[in-house]
């Protein structure tokens, strides 16, 4: 269809919707969720509790063991790897103050610098002594256990209104697991399933402090409790904390706990809470948060759902799930020229995604277009130049992935036209497959959606793919 008679659709459906929500007063509790629960269904499908691996078998990814692994990284990611590491040979693990949390409610400052600049050190030893495999950041790897092992709480300052006491000062009594003790908890469970031999053959007790807390800081709050609002248990529709927290706590639990049974019930409660997050969405996968946070959206979504198949040998299989399917496909639909996207409600204008991420998402659900695009923004950001960042297991993915993307074709996804009509977004180009000529988009919706800034009704315009 012509640009300009989508335009002029695209612009009627978004006033009308404007005129439709002043009238109507819809709210995001009148929109209820749709109790699909698929991943419950597949779950009692293949008899999960017959089929999840009862030890760490389901770990694809290179251990420390596997020096031949290691040793054929290509040698500048390597050093680069190494040369990180040797920057924080010296560090010096800082105290996170009472008044670093307090400055929250002092000043509104987060200091969630002080939280990074650990999680950055730690991650950095990790992947240097993997690529290295000589020891030699061993000691350094062991205080960064030991520092976060002595630490009150791994979370983030502004997210400690969710605690009784309210927010300040985290209350060792009620443990909350939010983003950053999920981030951290995932980081330390994977530190201790690479390293924990040789840290037995160093002192018995950093392996088992490091587990203990993990254990009590992560695990059991967040199993024994229902009330984190995230979760989904209470109502509502969960953001994407939701598959974010999920994903780094199904590591946790499968990487972490011994007790086969208690592991089985562990991942029904994650499951069933990524039904919730999956209950919430539109039928047609559009993220209402927008296309920066897909990333920590259907991205983390598709991340759990690789990880529950990989700990089942392969039987936790939804990525033929039309829903699965659309969430995929969402956020190449929303590309208007990479790195440039649809930036409706919370998102930047500018995002890359995870390439890796993309790519594989693309291949789980067979669709090359996506596969292609996930290639595409692989080699757009020079990916396989440097060393990956992010989580320790997200950068081992990304390792092994390496060569296959470098030589995967690649391809912009620029598809000529789309709509999504429960999330009322929609776009299109003058030429399919090309960024040349004019570029609209537009968004109806509703002002009480996840990180909505009251921008219904509103429309972006591109030409020769530039705002």
């Amino acid at each position: 269809m012509h640009l300009q008679s989508w335009a002029v659709k695209f612009i009627t459906t978004s006033f009308v919707a404007v005129a439709f929500l002043l009238n109507c007063s819809v709210t995001s509790a009148e929109l209820k969720p749709k109790e699909r629960n698929i991943l419950a269904g597949e779950a009692k499908a293949i008899k999960l509790s017959k089929v999840l691996a009862t030890d760490n078998s389901w770990v694809k990814l290179p251990d420390y063991k596997n020096r031949v692994f290691w040793q054929q990284l290509p040698a500048g990611i390597r050093e680069e790897y190494i040369r990180k590491a040797e920057s924080y040979l010296k560090y010096d693990w800082p105290v996170v103050k009472a008044t670093d949390y307090l400055e929250f409610i002092r000043s509104g400052a987060r200091h969630q610098e002080v939280y990074a600049a650990c999680s950055d050190a730690l991650n950095s030893l990790v992947m240097g002594e993997l690529a290295e495999g000589k020891g030699r950041f061993m000691d350094q790897i062991i205080n960064a256990v030991w520092y976060f092992s002595e630490q009150t709480w791994w979370g983030w300052s502004a997210h400690l209104g969710s605690q009784k006491a309210g927010a300040g000062l985290p209350d060792i009594n009620e443990p909350f697991v939010d983003l950053g003790v999920g981030e951290i908890a995932s980081d330390l469970s994977w530190t201790w399933y690479l390293f924990h031999e040789e840290f037995d053959k160093i002192h018995p007790l950093i392996s088992s402090r490091l587990k203990q807390e993990i254990t009590n800081k992560a695990l059991i709050p967040y199993f024994t409790r229902n009330d984190f609002w995230y979760m989904g248990f209470n109502g509502g529709r969960p953001n994407n904390w939701n598959p974010w927290i999920n994903y780094n706590m199904l590591n946790c639990f499968l990487l972490i706990e011994t007790d086969p049974s208690k592991k089985v019930a562990e991942v029904e409660k994650i499951i069933k809470s990524l039904d919730k997050f999956l209950n919430g969405y539109s039928d047609d996968g559009g993220c209402d948060e927008g296309p920066s946070y897909w990333g920590a959206a259907g991205a983390l979504l598709y991340e759990s759902l690789e990880v529950l198949k990989d700990a089942t040998g392969g039987k936790f299989d939804v990525f033929n799930d039309p829903l699965i399917q659309n969430i995929a496909k969402y956020f190449y639909k929303v590309n208007i020229h990479a790195p440039y996207f649809i930036n409706f409600a919370d998102a930047d204008a500018t995002t890359m995604g995870d390439a890796s991420a993309v790519y594989r998402y693309g291949k789980a659900i067979n669709d090359p277009t996506m596969q292609e695009f996930g290639s595409y923004l692989y080699k757009l950001g020079k990916s396989g130049d440097h060393s990956p960042e992010g989580k320790i297991c997200d950068q081992l993915k990304s390792l092994t992935l390496m060569d296959e993307l470098k030589n995967a074709p690649a391809k912009e996804a620029l598809v000529a036209d789309f709509w999504l009509p429960d999330t009322e977004v929609g776009g299109a180009r003058d030429k399919e497959g090309s960024f040349e000529g004019f570029f609209f988009g537009a968004k109806g919706g509703f002002n009480d959606e996840s990180h909505n800034h009251n921008d219904v009704g509103t429309c972006v315009m591109y030409y020769n793919g530039e705002p």
